[in-house]
This record gives C-alpha cells, sequence and structure tokens, in this order.
C-alpha cells in the first residue's frame, strides 16, 4: 500500500468576552505566541488557524505584531485561516439574520487583517444541527469541521474502508457532503483518537497510528481542537515546549513527506471531493453531549440563569430588527441619548446589534471542563451588552409610533408613557407570562408563575443585573470530590495526562462546600415558616422543613400612576395558600433608582415570615461568613469595583442573616470554589397577629 497519507489539522484558538487581561496574556504567552514561533520553523508543515473574533480583538490592540506574522504565514499559502461567528457564538442557537451577520463580521475581518478569503469554518464546540448548511452556505461557508463521533449514525452508509476501529476509538477518514433544503456544504470527520493522543502522547504513537492509514489511494485524517492545549492547560507547556513535543512532533511530520504531508482544508479540496453523501443529528464532541445529557439545549433545563440570558438575548434580537429606522415626515433624523451619547435612530440600532453579537458569545450559557456559566465575571459580561443593547433598541423604539396591536410576545402591554413601561410577555419560554416594569434607569422581570419573585433587576447606568447569582446544584463530578478521586494532573516519561483524563483540586477541604439548593436564587423569595431557623440552616439550605407551605403561581394585576404625578408602575400578585391570602406588590418610581416590595399577610396566624434577596455584588466585608444581624431597619451592601452600593430600608425592622453563595464548580484547572453572590435573608416573628405587612425598599447608589 503505497498510498499517501494527509494529516489537516484545525487549531481553534479563544478567549470569551469578559475574561480578565491576565489570562489573555497568560494564554498568549503559553500556548498562541510559542505555537507560532514553532510552526516558523517547520514552514513545511501546513494547517489551519483560527482566531475568534473576542481575541482577533485583543491581538490587534496588544500584539499587533503577532498579526503581522500570522498574515505572513497565510500569504506563504502554510496556513489558512478559518472563519466563524465573530463572538463564537453557538450558531444554531442564535437566530438567522444573528448568524449571518456573525459569520459576515469575521469574513470582512479576515480579509481586512490577513488577506485570506476563507471559505472553512471554525463550527463553536462543534454543536451541529440539521439546518445549518443552508445558514452556511448562505454565508459563502464550503466546508466545516464536527468531530467523528456525530457521524456514527450513519456508520452502516459510510465507505467501510474509510472507517478505522479498534478496542478504544472508532475514526472516519475523508469528507463528506451534507445538504439542507438543497444548500449543501463539506464536513471533515474530526478524529477523537488525535484529540486526546496530541500533545499528550509521545510523537511516535501519533506517527504510527497514521502510518496504518495507509491506503491504495491517498486519504486524508482530521484533528481538529483547543489551541490552548498546546501550552495553557495543566502541565503541558513544560512537555510541549519546554521538552519539545510539537517541535518533534512537526519535526516527524517533516521527515516522513515520502508518505505523509500536511495540507490547509482548502488545499485538500482542490485534489479531492468528498467519499460519500451523509446527514447527521443534532450533535457536539462526545464530552459535550455528555455534560449536556445529549443535547446542548438541555443547559437551558438545567440551568433557568442559563436560559434567562438566552432568552433575553433572542428577545433583544427579535427587537432590533422589527425596529428600523424611521424618518419623519419633517425630514429631520431622529436622534436618542444613551449614557449622554447622542445617535441617529440608524447608529442607535447598529451599535445596538454589535452589542447583541458581543453578547452571543457562548462560554457563559453552558456548564463542562471548559464552560464558564458558573464563573460570575462572564455572566456579567454578557448581562452588561445585553443591557447595553436593550437600552439602545428602547431608546430607538421610542422614536417610533406605537403599534395598533402589541405583538405575540407583549399581547397585554398594560402602560406606555415617557421613562416608564409595564408589560406582560414570556420572557423565559415557559409558556406562562412575566412582568416587566421598565424606567429610564433599570428594568425589572416579575414571575408571577414561581410565586411572584423577581428574577431580573437590570441598570441600565452600571450595566449590571443585579440578579445575576447561579444556585447550588450537585453536579456528576461532586461525587468525585467526595470520593476523594479527584487528584491533580501528573506528567509522566511517556507523555501528559489529558485535561479529560484527569483533573485536579484548586484547594483542600472542598467537599466542605458542596450543598444545593431547592429553589433558584433570585429576588423577593417569601416563606412562612414554623419558626426562627439557626443561622447555618438558612446557609446550607437545610431548613425547608420548617416551611408551612410551598411557594405557588400567583394572580396578578398591574397599575400605573397617571402622568402629571410621580410616574410609577407596580405590579401585584395574590396567592392563596392554606386559608391565607398573600399579597406582593413591586413598585418602581421613574426618576427614582429604588425598587420597592410591599408584603401583605391576612387570614392565618403564622409564627414567623422570611424574605429572601440574592444580590449579584461582591462586598469584602461579607465574603467569608455568614453573619446574623437584629433587629436592623438599614442594610448596605457595595462593590466598588462596579461602582454600584445598595441600601435596603426594612420596616418594621427584622431579624436579618446573611450569607455568601459559593458554588463548587469544574474548570481547566481543577474543581474550584466560586462566589456567586450574597443572600440576604429578613425575618419577623409575628406574635400570633392574622394581619400583617411588611416592606423592604432597595434603593440604589454609587459605591
Amino acid at each position: 500500500m503505497s498510498g499517501s497519507v494527509t494529516l489537516l489539522m484545525a487549531v481553534h484558538s479563544h478567549q470569551p468576552v469578559g475574561n480578565f487581561g491576565f489570562v489573555f496574556e497568560e494564554a498568549y504567552a503559553k500556548a498562541y505566541d510559542p505555537f507560532l514561533c514553532v510552526l516558523e520553523r517547520h514552514p513545511e508543515v501546513h494547517l489551519s488557524l483560527h482566531y475568534s473574533g473576542c481575541l482577533l480583538d485583543w491581538l490587534l490592540e496588544h500584539r499587533p505584531e503577532f498579526i503581522r506574522r500570522v498574515r505572513t504565514l497565510v500569504a506563504k499559502g502554510q496556513v489558512e485561516l478559518l472563519a466563524s461567528g465573530y463572538y463564537e457564538p453557538i450558531l444554531p442557537l442564535i437566530p438567522e439574520p444573528d448568524r449571518q451577520g456573525q459569520i459576515a463580521q469575521m469574513r470582512d475581518a479576515l480579509r481586512t487583517h490577513f488577506g485570506a478569503e476563507s471559505t472553512g469554518l471554525w463550527l463553536t464546540e462543534r454543536v451541529w444541527e440539521p439546518d445549518l448548511p443552508a445558514t452556511l452556505a448562505r454565508a459563502g461557508i464550503r466546508y466545516t469541521m464536527v468531530d467523528a463521533n456525530q457521524f456514527a449514525a450513519a456508520r452502516p452508509w459510510l465507505p467501510r474502508a474509510m472507517q478505522i476501529e479498534d478496542e478504544t476509538f472508532w475514526d472516519l477518514l475523508g469528507c463528506y457532503s451534507t445538504e439542507y433544503t438543497g444548500s449543501s456544504i463539506l464536513l471533515f470527520p474530526a478524529s477523537k483518537r488525535l484529540r486526546y493522543w496530541m500533545p499528550f502522547q509521545a510523537v511516535e504513537r501519533t506517527v504510527d497510528f497514521l502510518r496504518r492509514l495507509r491506503r491504495d489511494e491517498p486519504v486524508t485524517v482530521t484533528f481538529a481542537d483547543d489551541g490552548e492545549k498546546f501550552g495553557l492547560w495543566p502541565k503541558t507547556y513544560r512537555w510541549v515546549y519546554d521538552e519539545g513535543w510539537l517541535d518533534q512532533f512537526f519535526g516527524a511530520l517533516e521527515r516522513e513527506r515520502a508518505w505523509l504531508t500536511t495540507a490547509t482544508f482548502q488545499d485538500s479540496l482542490r485534489h479531492a471531493g468528498p467519499q460519500g453523501n451523509v446527514y447527521l443529528p443534532c450533535g457536539s464532541y462526545e464530552e459535550m453531549l455528555e455534560w449536556s445529557g445529549g443535547s446542548f439545549r438541555n443547559f437551558f433545563t438545567k440551568y433557568p440563569e442559563a436560559n434567562a440570558m438566552q432568552q433575553k438575548m433572542l428577545r433583544i434580537s427579535g427587537q432590533i430588527r422589527s425596529c428600523p429606522p424611521r424618518v419623519p415626515r419633517t425630514g429631520k433624523r431622529s436622534m436618542v441619548t444613551v449614557n449622554g451619547k447622542r445617535f441617529t435612530v440608524h447608529e442607535a440600532l447598529n451599535r445596538a446589534a454589535r452589542e447583541l453579537y458581543t453578547a452571543q458569545c457562548n462560554c457563559a450559557y453552558w456548564h463542562g471542563v471548559f464552560g464558564g456559566l458558573y464563573l460570575t465575571h462572564l455572566r456579567r459580561a454578557v448581562y452588561a451588552h445585553l443591557i447595553a443593547a436593550d437600552q439602545l433598541v428602547q431608546e430607538a423604539a421610542r422614536q417610533a409610533p406605537v403599534p395598533r396591536r402589541a405583538s405575540p410576545r407583549q399581547r397585554a402591554a398594560l402602560l406606555r408613557q415617557e421613562g416608564v413601561a409595564t408589560e406582560a410577555a414570556d420572557v423565559d419560554g415557559d409558556g406562562y407570562d412575566e412582568l416587566m416594569l421598565r424606567t429610564p434607569a433599570m428594568q425589572l422581570v416579575v414571575d408571577p408563575a414561581d410565586g411572584g419573585t423577581v428574577t431580573e433587576w437590570s441598570l441600565y447606568g452600571p450595566r449590571i443585573n443585579l440578579l445575576d447569582t447561579l444556585s447550588r446544584r450537585p453536579e456528576p463530578y461532586h461525587e468525585q470530590l467526595r470520593a476523594r478521586q479527584a487528584q491533580p494532573a501528573a506528567a509522566t516519561g511517556q507523555g501528559v495526562a489529558s485535561i479529560h483524563e484527569a483533573l485536579g483540586v484548586k484547594e483542600e477541604h472542598l467537599e466542605s462546600y458542596l450543598t444545593y439548593d431547592d429553589h433558584r436564587r433570585s429576588g423577593f423569595l417569601d416563606y412562612a415558616l414554623q419558626g426562627m431557623p439557626a443561622l447555618q440552616d438558612v446557609a446550607r439550605s437545610t431548613w425547608g422543613e420548617r416551611r408551612l407551605w410551598p411557594s405557588g403561581p400567583c394572580r396578578w394585576e398591574a397599575s400605573a400612576q397617571p402622568a402629571g404625578a410621580s410616574r410609577s408602575a407596580s405590579v401585584t400578585l395574590v396567592r392563596d395558600a392554606e386559608g391565607t391570602q398573600i399579597r406582593k406588590t413591586v413598585r418602581v418610581l421613574a426618576n427614582h433608582a429604588a425598587v420597592d416590595c410591599l408584603y401583605e399577610l391576612t387570614g392565618h396566624r403564622v409564627p414567623v415570615i422570611a424574605l429572601e434577596f440574592n444580590v449579584a455584588l461582591r462586598d469584602e466585608r461579607y465574603l467569608h461568613q455568614a453573619q446574623q444581624l437584629g433587629p436592623v431597619t438599614r442594610f448596605e451592601i457595595a462593590e466598588p469595583a462596579a461602582g454600584v452600593s445598595l441600601r435596603a430600608f426594612i420596616e418594621p425592622a427584622a431579624m436579618l442573616m446573611h450569607f455568601p453563595v459559593e458554588t463548587v464548580s469544574e474548570s481547566e484547572g481543577g474543581l474550584e470554589r466560586t462566589y456567586q453572590g450574597l443572600c440576604v435573608v429578613c425575618f419577623w416573628r409575628l406574635d400570633g397577629t392574622a394581619s400583617w405587612k411588611s416592606r423592604v425598599q432597595w434603593t440604589v447608589g454609587k459605591a
């Protein structure tokens, strides 16, 4: 068998929107720059590179010389640059116009900065859905890479000579055509074996495997994986660069040129076409399918906090498309002012679209080794861009006449007046309406189906969602932690452990922080209790047995003071439980950055009432332990870095307990503890009264 083997390599590099600057610096120093240095020393090695738009923006600003070096490799034909959605979105999860806009933005950037006309695409997290061929073909994309496991359902109809199977791996060679409604693209199956072996196994093992692939006819095999594994993943820098794995590997590829070649995907397709047709179901790489329970969309069921971001993103995307620029009959251009800056309506909508695209960066929407849902700074960054887009599109919409009929998602418009709006819409996609209260300074979302809790409180000025917290939930690796099976990865003489094979812990006694919540940590949760719980029971969420009745859905009514008065909007939620009527009123003012939470109880003698609020601010005073105060009428939490403080005014005086909500989650570096927010619970003893009310007002200030 004398046919040649062509190794196609796609190396993807990415840092998410909102990541810390020092992470970008470390990734550049340990992975991106040294990888390019080795590649420059081996001009006979050809491959494809992908840099996400988030990373590309950083490189253009901080390492412009790196951009020039990559451009030189592209000009020589040694490197092909792959396109993608610019801000690394999961393409199937964003609307088609946003898919096209994101891909077009990336292709334009590659053309501008590298002179590259890219027709190949890096598919974010390799999340595939069957309609993507139409999207990609329309965007000018000819091919992409998905993992070989996604072809498993079609194995009986794939060429047997192109399938390689042993006791551990199944590989598929070549590339295959697929289509949707007549639009076709090519798919390259990426080898899990190579993904696990490169760079973690000795060079000789990988070369021996490639030698086994030789056939009578030339064949191609695909490697596609993250660039961070070449130096940034734990223990890899020493192995890949200090001990020379990458130099040795590229050197071996050059030495074996008699039968083993490397090529870009673009060049490969000039010499060989697809090996057949294939249709793939929804999927991703095997680890992602494990983390998500078989479908990426399951993350939005498991984590309502991720669903809230996703649904807000989709809602804003629809609002941008439904608000075209309008020129008044006078012929003058309409202007909007946002945070002291003036824009035309057209400019405001374009800027809103850019903010929206940035917020579609995938990492904060899911959880796995590489997903960033548990990382508060990534979620905060997504919300910052969503809030910015929302404010811009709302201001632009003010210049257009209110439609005679509300859209189906906003069918119950209750009040629309300058500065204040209250409306009902299914903002989380659960089939029930939520209530949105909006002022010039903020937006609230109240969920009647969840007991009248406040699930979002977004401030337009600092662009922060004050309720962006995360509940403590069980994860599969928690059992591993309890069993003390999680140990730091250790290098061996034969290689270094892959991040999928060994994972460490970042601090001792992490198992002591494992505790789970029975509710989403939002705002204005209410409880009727048999007695006053202990502080540690509240902090560890073990006080559920003291509750007299569970939460339930509420009836609701909205009201507003007329123009000329102090403009305000309020929502009153009513629930009957065990012979008791509960009334919860949430009220906002147009000219005052505050939220009033009024709680009224009639008809039942309840020993203790509790109201819970979870605040996504980081106050150094409250990070280390649970505390009990009281009775108190005031409480303050502030985060100077965000420039935001919150002051609670409480009447009557309440016993107050607060504690940091901390999760234990998995990341590239190991299991870690992450602060999610501060839980504040107010308790009142009712002393047998059957009619009682309280008020908690939260006022926003500067820190």
